[in-house]
């Protein structure tokens, strides 16, 4: 296998501009791409400055088992300074708690989806 990193994750949303103000604008993330589709909707992927697994959000119809809401969850050097400052931009965010794997809280985007956010002990640290 050859296989290197997950490239992106699908969210579907609402609405395009919406949702991208929300990641970047409220978590921090960049806009990687935002172009039009040949079939006239919209490709847009964020991402965390420096990742390499990008969000795509996606207002094309989702149905089956993956129709509502997805949970996905970032990992961070600093949970208290993240959630002070995702409080500071409006973001509603639980108080963490610990874990034997770290320190976790999370928080609802625009559209439903659940965004975990971890600061692992070194016990639930992924090796690299």
């Amino acid at each position: 296998m050859t296989i290197t990193h997950v490239q992106f994750l699908t969210l579907p949303v609402a609405d395009h501009a919406r949702a991208r103000d929300f990641y970047v604008g409220k978590l921090g993330f960049e806009a990687l791409v935002d172009r039009r589709t040949p079939e006239g909707g919209r490709f847009v992927m964020v991402a965390p400055k420096g990742a390499k697994t990008g969000v795509v959000l996606t207002d094309q119809p989702v149905t089956g088992a993956d129709a509502g809401p997805r949970h996905f969850q970032l990992q961070s050097t600093d949970l208290d300074t993240d959630v002070a400052t995702l409080r500071a931009a409006g973001v509603e965010v639980g108080d963490p708690r610990e874990w034997p794997w770290g320190r976790a809280t999370s928080f609802t985007d625009l559209d439903g989806h659940v965004v975990g956010l971890l600061q692992p002990s070194d016990f639930g640290a992924v090796p690299r």
